[in-house]
């Protein structure tokens, strides 16, 4: 039956080789600096759809104001006869 050594008889008998190695040649082991920990970047959030759009029509203004476009909003066309809705219905509003 074969009589294996525990951890401690182990981790003697490398010490015992280590030393050793290191008394015929110093520099056989070489130690090197710790790296350092990285800075954390500070938290920035992806633009969403919504973000992009918004930009996208914001330049789009932009670039028909430079150029001296004039966008007048589209009205419905009033119809004589329709019932509409409108703030001047409600005047305790």
């Amino acid at each position: 039956m074969l009589n294996r050594p525990d951890k401690d008889a182990l981790r003697a008998l490398l010490e015992t080789q280590v030393q050793e190695k290191l008394q015929h040649d110093p520099d056989a082991v070489t130690t090197y600096a710790a790296q350092p920990v990285p800075d954390r970047k500070p938290y920035t959030s992806k633009p969403t759809v919504q973000d992009k759009a918004f930009h996208k029509e914001l330049e789009q203004m932009r670039a028909d104001a430079e150029a001296g476009v004039i966008h007048t909003p589209k009205r419905e066309p009033e119809d004589g006869g329709a019932p509409s809705l409108k703030l001047d219905d409600y005047p305790d509003l």
